[in-house]
């Protein structure tokens, strides 16, 4: 029950960038409460009322990430961090003009990557990649459920590959579309994936 309770409080400090009306008097009329149940429940009222329920997404501040977004969550099924590395295409976009990423996350101890193409795939989806100046290469990968989005179905070894250059091509076409290059600048992943790795432990 104490885990519970400091876990509470942990999501509760680390919302002053989520709401910033979050009154810290609240959360110390609900530490003084006598009883871990009681104490508890005056923690969960405090943070649906402020609509801090489920993964609370906690920028990180990482020294020369590049462009990378870095941010850790921690999952209330079983406590455990989600890490979530985000890269903005400097070049490509959806048919609509919408922005494509490049997305890794580690979740419950699992590594996943994936494109995010804001477009309908289709069924099925062959990716062609160039990491750096290596031969581009051409291999199908997974489909989200909406279709928009594809994943590498090696994404640890796709990502060690990354780590040794600062650009990734990728190129997809969507359903009944002309093909689609992104062009991703990657420096500054060795930095910004330190975080990942220590928490998906490769």
């Amino acid at each position: 029950m104490k885990k519970s309770y400091f876990l509470v409080l942990l999501v509760l400090a680390f919302s002053s960038n989520v709401n910033a009306d979050l009154d810290t008097k609240d959360i110390a009329k609900c530490a003084v409460i006598k009883g871990d149940l009681s104490r508890l429940e005056c923690y969960d009222r405090l943070a649906e009322n402020n609509d801090l329920r489920g993964i609370q997404n906690v920028p990180q501040t990482i020294e020369d990430t590049g462009d990378w977004d870095v941010s850790v969550g921690l999952n209330p099924i079983d406590d455990s961090k989600t890490v979530t590395l985000a890269l903005k295409a400097e070049t490509g976009t959806s048919r609509w003009g919408d922005p494509i990423f490049i997305v890794a996350r580690c979740k419950s101890n699992e590594t996943n990557l994936y494109i995010s193409w804001n477009d309908y795939l289709g069924s099925e989806v062959e990716v062609l990649t160039r990491v750096g100046e290596s031969k581009a290469a051409a291999r199908e990968w997974g489909l989200s459920t909406d279709k928009k989005a594809s994943f590498h179905p090696k994404p640890v070894n796709f990502l060690k590959k990354l780590l040794d250059s600062d650009k990734l091509v990728a190129q997809v076409t969507p359903y009944n579309e002309n093909p689609v290059t992104a062009i991703f600048n990657t420096t500054g992943l060795g930095n910004a994936i330190k975080p990942l790795r220590q928490t998906c432990s490769w």
